[in-house]
Parts: C-alpha cells; sequence; structure tokens
C-alpha cells in the first residue's frame, strides 16, 4: 500500500510509572488529523513484544479502559495500545462503522487509520510483526469484525466485547483470511442485541444477530467441530461455545452470557484475563 500520509510522533509522558511499566500519551498524523493514543509499555517490554489494541465503545475515551489490563500486561509481556475515537456531529467519540449517524457526519476511515498506527508502532518501538492483536467494546467490537474483513492478516487474533456485524459491512465486504476470534456477548444486551436488528429499528443500523456474525467466522475458519462448556457461575451463567478443528489452525470461541448486558461481563468470568490468555495461545 502505497503510503500518502506523514506520520509526525509527539511523545508525552503522562505518568513516570504506573504498575511496573512506562505510561505514555502520543499523537499521530493520519487523514489530516490528528489522533491520540495510549501507550502502555510494560516492565519487561523489549524488542519484539507483542502489541495489543483496545478500542472503547461509542461516547467513551481511552482512559476508561487502561486500569483493568495493566497488571496482565505485565503478566504476559504485552505492550498495549489504547487508541481514542473521534467525535461525530453530536461531540461523542467514536469510530465509523457506518451507523446512519455516522455517514452525514464522519468521513475518517478508521480501519486505515489503526492500520497505520499498527505499523508506526512496529517499527517505532520494535514490536512483533507477526504477534499483533485487536480488542474492542460496542463500537470498538463493531471494529473488530470490520477489521476482520478489512486487514485480517495485521492480527493474530481478534476478541469483540457485545459487538455486531453491520448488514451494509456484509453486504459490502467479504471474509477472505482465516482469523483466530473471540466474542463476548450477553443475550439480554439491550444496545447490541442478540437477536439482531433487520429492520434498524434501534438506530444504529441494519445488523446481524450475534450467533451469525460469529457463524460466519466460523464457516471462514472451516471450523469442523463444537465443545461447549458451562463456565463456574459467579453471577450470569456463561456458556462458551469452542469451534475448532480448522485445516488453518484458527480456533473461534463464542462466550454466551445468559441474562447478560451489555458490558464486558467482567462479573461473570475474568473477561480481560480470557482475553489476553486467547492472544497468548495465538503467539506466532
Amino acid at each position: 500500500m502505497k503510503k500518502i500520509i506523514l506520520l509526525i510522533l509527539a511523545a508525552t509522558l503522562t505518568a513516570a510509572s504506573l504498575s511496573a511499566g512506562t505510561f505514555r500519551t502520543e499523537t499521530i498524523e493520519d487523514q489530516n488529523m490528528t489522533r491520540i493514543y495510549h501507550l502502555y509499555l510494560p516492565d519487561n517490554y523489549k524488542e519484539g513484544s507483542p502489541l495489543v489494541f483496545i478500542l472503547h465503545g461509542y461516547g467513551g475515551n481511552a482512559e476508561g479502559y487502561q486500569q483493568a489490563f495493566l497488571p496482565l500486561a505485565e503478566e504476559f509481556g504485552f505492550v498495549l495500545c489504547y487508541p481514542q475515537g473521534s467525535p461525530d456531529y453530536k461531540g461523542k467519540n467514536g469510530w465509523n462503522v457506518g451507523y446512519p449517524s455516522q455517514k452525514a457526519s464522519m468521513t475518517v476511515d478508521d480501519c486505515k487509520f489503526i492500520y497505520h498506527l499498527t505499523k508506526h508502532l512496529q517499527k517505532t518501538y520494535k514490536l512483533s510483526l507477526k504477534n499483533t492483536f485487536f480488542s474492542g467494546m460496542s463500537n470498538g467490537g463493531e471494529m473488530c469484525y470490520l477489521m476482520a474483513y478489512r486487514y485480517p492478516e495485521l492480527f493474530g487474533a481478534i476478541a469483540s466485547i457485545a459487538g455486531l456485524t453491520l448488514v451494509e459491512m456484509a453486504e459490502k465486504y467479504e471474509y477472505k483470511t482465516p482469523v483466530p476470534f473471540m466474542e463476548v456477548h450477553g443475550t439480554t444486551d439491550k444496545t447490541s442485541r442478540w437477536e439482531g436488528d433487520p429492520t434498524n429499528q434501534y438506530g444504529w443500523g441494519a445488523y446481524l444477530s450475534v450467533p451469525v456474525a460469529v457463524g460466519a467466522i466460523v464457516a471462514l475458519n472451516k471450523c469442523m467441530f463444537e465443545e461447549v462448556t458451562e463456565l463456574p457461575l459467579i453471577k450470569n451463567q456463561v456458556i462458551l461455545h469452542r469451534y475448532y478443528g480448522s485445516p488453518y489452525g484458527k480456533e473461534v470461541r463464542f462466550y454466551e452470557v445468559r441474562g447478560g448486558g451489555h458490558n464486558w461481563a467482567a462479573d461473570s468470568f475474568d473477561t480481560h484475563r480470557t482475553v489476553l490468555e486467547f492472544f497468548q495461545s495465538n503467539l506466532r
């Protein structure tokens, strides 16, 4: 891909030390915009370390996702990147995934932004070219599906939390490259509805049901078998559907949180650890 943008790094150390590592706030110029992201370098950071992206939801901010992953980054030796979404016409931060409200007010291609930021961080911090991973919640979860369509070769695995596949995504793009994938979703989520929204009744755009969206990636990976496990009960019942037997060696893990809402489901199982363990199991 021909590079048509100028990347400018403006690093500012925001804290001398969080946990045992270093936290930085940096900016990058992309598509005529100054984009902000936060970077956490664990104490055991070294050349070739894996990189993990974590994207916030609509109306959220990158700072809100930081604390839960920091001690795990130290344990696993992962560099964490929390990009900041850009504001829409309402002034709410988000990722341009094609919501009806975004079409008139957002022109930024956030997939290209993530692509450029990935290459920039890999080069600047000498991070692994093979072991880069991607996760996000809600609107960030939609980005997980969109990146799986558009740039799957960038990532060793992708993990969506309460994410959706818009019908427009499925019509416009085609899955081409198998990629390990994980979805965590509550069956009574009233924002990203389990049953989907084929007529755009709720304003986010028409989208697939969650089982159908996950099933498309199971089919992409040509997983032959399903193993169903009930996790130890803490609050809501969590059923793990593990799809395996892929000729490409790519698994899909689907955590069905029965009675769960629009959240990380961290009160029902250790979601944050589960995400990083999934990424660790897909190190190359």
